[in-house]
């Protein structure tokens, strides 16, 4: 007999909001397969107020987002979401997660409905899997955390807190888990105890949705690519650990060798000196594109005749994905679990990463075989049709979250230990 599908209470940190709808898009997605595979899901979405506003004021911290926006919406394709405001001191680099453990404890306990979760899932370790830990000792909820990239490969060296947080939720989850064997890795590495308890949850792509344009001219009309040109696409934000450097020391010599292509940047831009170097780099063959829509970016893909991604640091890129997954020959940089997904020769190309000259040697590869760069192209796709397809990952994942909601039930039938709240203590 299948046991039935529990509840979940999602914690996050970035999901689609009306400002940014690409934004957590991934998130959404795994979610919204997990809902299709019989789960109620309610996600709560835990943003930062405005540093030192006053406490009755923090709700209305939606004006740091966008100021036209008075509310926002309580579902997103069928799925509830709340998005929460936790206050936070002046100073940036402090320890939030009590707060936000607050801010949602308070949450949940004005709104009934959301006792009736059976599994707390955490995306990102720290802050939201950190906060989950305090979930727990509130409600008893069993806690699954996934590991998704920035917490393990960029905050631990910028925020005094989540290295410390990042290993605890290893060690204490009930399920800990990452998006990627390069990030389980990382974390056996930094917390050795739980490396037997880390599993793998992968994303995927959806190639039905992501899928060759059935018409190139059209497709190419329709982002306004200009006949007889060629084009690369990068979707990536403009700052130093996207590889924004090295593709523009890399653009300003491939574009040299071969004037007739052109470069498409597709992402927000953060640093404006890299955004000049990329512009300087091409002369007239950059454009940087800034945020569009996740419909938006499928178009372009499908316009392009070469994807790139030089990434210093990844999890596993979804934009890489998508891309092969559209058909469009990959080169990428060789960071985090890129390698799980981009076989150098096999199915794209892998270069080391900081390495402008073998990013050049790779794009100049591709242009000049455009027959074989289709081919690779084409087993790119088949790649993502093979090893992501992400109902297969959501069907994995929901066995994994019945199995801990079923093994917390039995010890809450087994055990006061497993109590919630209260009852735990009166026992």
């Amino acid at each position: 007999m299948t046991s039935r599908r529990p509840n979940l209470l999602v914690l996050t940190s970035i999901y689609p909001w009306p400002g940014h709808p690409p934004e957590g898009i991934f998130v959404h997605r795994q979610i919204r397969n997990l809902v299709r595979l019989g789960h109620r899901c309610h996600v709560i979405v835990a943003r930062p107020a405005v540093p030192g506003l006053p406490a009755s004021l923090v709700s209305l911290s939606w004006l740091r987002y966008h100021p036209r926006w008075t509310t926002w919406a309580s579902t997103l394709d069928g799925v509830s979401v709340d998005y929460l405001f936790y206050p936070q001191r002046r100073r940036r680099r402090g320890d939030v997660v009590p707060a936000i453990a607050d801010t949602v404890i308070d949450h949940i306990e004005r709104h009934p409905h959301l006792l009736e979760t059976d599994v707390v899932y955490a995306h990102w370790l720290w802050t939201s899997g950190a906060a989950t830990l305090a979930l727990r000792d509130r409600f008893g909820w069993p806690v699954a955390a996934i590991a998704r990239g920035s917490e393990m490969n960029v905050w631990q060296g910028l925020h005094p807190f989540c290295r410390s947080y990042v290993q605890r939720v290893l060690l204490e989850a009930d399920l800990p888990m990452a998006n990627c064997r390069f990030l389980a890795d990382a974390g056996a590495e930094l917390a050795p105890a739980s490396a037997d308890r880390i599993r793998v949850a992968y994303n995927g792509c959806d190639a039905s949705q992501f899928r060759p344009a059935a018409s190139r001219e059209r497709a190419r009309l329709a982002v306004s690519f200009s006949p007889g040109r060629k084009y690369f696409v990068c979707c990536a934000t403009v700052l130093e650990r996207k590889g924004m450097a090295e593709l523009a020391a890399a653009w300003r010599v491939f574009s040299q060798r071969r004037p007739g292509w052109r470069l498409v940047v597709i992402g927000p831009v953060v640093s404006r000196k890299l955004a000049r170097a990329l512009l300087e780099a091409g002369r007239d063959s950059v454009t940087l594109i800034g945020q569009v829509s996740p419909a938006r970016v499928l178009a372009y893909l499908q316009a392009a005749d070469g994807y790139v991604q030089p990434s210093h640091t990844e999890g596993i890129a979804n934009a890489t994905m998508e891309a092969m997954a559209v058909g469009v020959p990959v080169v990428s940089a060789d960071a985090g679990s890129q390698r799980e997904l981009v076989r150098d020769g096999e199915n794209g190309w892998l270069v080391p990463v900081h390495d402008a000259p073998a990013l050049v040697h790779a794009m100049m590869s591709l242009a000049d075989d455009p027959e074989g760069a289709r081919m690779l192209g084409m087993r790119g796709r088949e790649t993502v049709l093979r090893e992501f397809d992400p109902m297969v990952h959501a069907e994995r994942l929901s066995d994994l979250l019945t199995e801990l909601s079923d093994g917390a039930g039995a010890r809450v039938h087994g055990s006061s230990a497993s109590l919630p709240g209260e009852a735990r203590r009166e026992a």
